[in-house]
């Protein structure tokens, strides 16, 4: 009982220490970039999206895509590091299923440019 007591402690000071845990050959900083991204959901957007719609009196059907408060703050947070003309192009990649040379055609630039955008602020 004592060894194992002895183990669980040598074990929690080697992982304070090397700020990793033991027995790991990489560290996070060195994790392959797919390993460490946090995911986003393509349809927590969408559906982000069609939750600030306004409704019309035409359209019968309610709001059948609501999200809660707490998915909004943390996409309103997540795309107000993007600067505006990113944002624009990610919300109509993104959240309005646009196609690249349909952005570019609308914005009057390259679907490369509208490629580059996109890269950019998923990175961020």
């Amino acid at each position: 009982m004592i060894a194992g007591m002895i183990f669980d402690l040598e074990f929690a000071i080697e992982w304070m220490e090397t700020e990793r845990r033991p027995g790991n050959r990489r560290g996070i900083e060195r994790r392959a970039a797919y390993q460490c991204e946090k995911i986003f959901v393509p349809l927590l957007t969408q559906k982000y999206f069609r939750s600030s719609e306004p409704t019309y009196e035409w359209n019968d059907h309610e709001k059948e895509d609501v999200i809660t408060s707490w998915d909004r703050e943390r996409i309103e947070d997540a795309l107000s590091v993007l600067t505006d003309r990113e944002r624009e192009v990610y919300l109509m990649s993104r959240g309005y299923c646009l196609t690249y040379s349909k952005i570019a055609s609308y914005l009057c630039i390259s679907s490369s440019s509208v490629q580059t955008m996109i890269e950019r602020a998923e990175k961020k």
